[in-house]
């Protein structure tokens, strides 16, 4: 057996060098920021381990879980000034919000993996992307289309929102643009696209691959524990402890194939070497001035520690260099 090991080229700072000195006076010890909801698992640990390093300042992040169209509409519109998105500005965006603030930044700071479930009791265990997309458009409405003693039984596909990246991302990637067919459905949140899949054995889900992977574990740490596990233990992340995760969580997730016969399933490795092909560029895109909470946030994720956070949620920081090492 091989067991891929995953780590970060990068020596981590001890907390008290990496979050600097915080004694400069803050207007504000309160941010407010919008992150796609497909993203929540991932943000939540770096708002954890951020207001941790700044507990004694009281530094807290105040996040709302939109939909992408929602967030991007409220950063032009000057309502809020962080969000998280799965798309960078455009050049035309970004002229016109330089304009009215000079400390726009954006980032790319992750890369996810869209994960497409079925119910444990469905026997399809792969698709085609062009498989995908023949079903995102309404051209193969039924089970038994794809594969030889696959139920008669309609597709019906679930996202947790239709303004969601990862609709857009679906779309944008796969339909070139045109819209998608009567049977796909918005159910509202990840949370209830799992919940579907989990009862439905006909319905397949889009979510992100967080949601498969997230350390469970983890809810039982105290605050220290946890910060301790996410940003203080090895830099070395076990590929196969990550994958069991998904293979645990209560849905199947199907392989994907190119254009080869081979397919592959969104595990870490296969994001970072390009195997896996459905995955997306996560950004953070900020106005907030560098020295405000919403300015050293912004600084967290983008760097060290919060890179090395982004790695052990099973995705890939975008900002650190990795290196793939298998144990015998």
């Amino acid at each position: 057996m091989h067991t891929k090991i995953l780590s970060i080229a990068a020596v981590s700072l001890c907390m008290a060098l990496t979050f600097g000195s915080c004694n400069q006076k803050q207007p504000s010890k309160i941010m407010t920021m919008l992150c796609d909801d497909s993203f929540e698992n991932v943000m939540e640990e770096e708002i954890s381990v951020f207001e941790y390093a700044y507990l004694k300042q009281q530094y807290h992040v105040l996040t709302r879980y939109v939909t992408q169209k929602d967030a991007l509409d409220s950063l032009f519109a000057g309502s809020i000034r962080t969000i998280v998105v799965g798309r960078d500005l455009s050049k035309t965006e970004r002229s016109a919000l330089k304009d009215k603030y000079p400390n726009l930044r954006s980032m790319k700071i992750a890369v996810d993996a869209v994960a497409l479930i079925v119910n444990p009791s469905n026997p399809v265990d792969q698709l085609s992307m062009k498989e995908i997309s023949e079903i995102l458009d309404g051209s193969t409405t039924n089970w038994s289309q794809l594969q030889p003693g696959a139920p008669d039984k309609r597709i019906h596909v679930y996202f947790d929102s239709e303004g969601s990246g990862l609709a857009m991302f679906m779309r944008d990637s796969l339909l070139n643009g045109r819209p998608m067919g009567p049977l796909v459905h918005a159910t509202g949140s990840i949370d209830s696209v799992l919940a579907v899949v989990q009862k439905e054995p006909t319905a397949m889900g889009v979510i992100g691959v967080s949601h498969l992977t997230k350390d469970l574990t983890l809810n039982n740490l105290t605050i220290e524990e946890r910060v301790q596990r996410l940003v203080g233990d090895t830099l070395a992340v076990n590929g196969e402890d990550i994958n069991n995760r998904m293979d645990n969580s209560g849905v199947k997730t199907l392989g994907v194939m190119r254009y080869e016969a081979i397919p592959y399933k969104p595990y870490q490795q296969n994001i970072y070497d390009g195997s896996y092909p459905l995955t997306r560029p996560i950004y953070m895109i900020t106005t907030a001035s560098p020295a405000s909470v919403g300015g050293k946030f912004y600084a967290f994720v983008t760097g060290v520690d919060g890179q090395r956070i982004i790695m052990k949620t099973g995705i890939l920081p975008a900002r650190m260099q990795v290196t793939v090492v298998e144990l015998q």
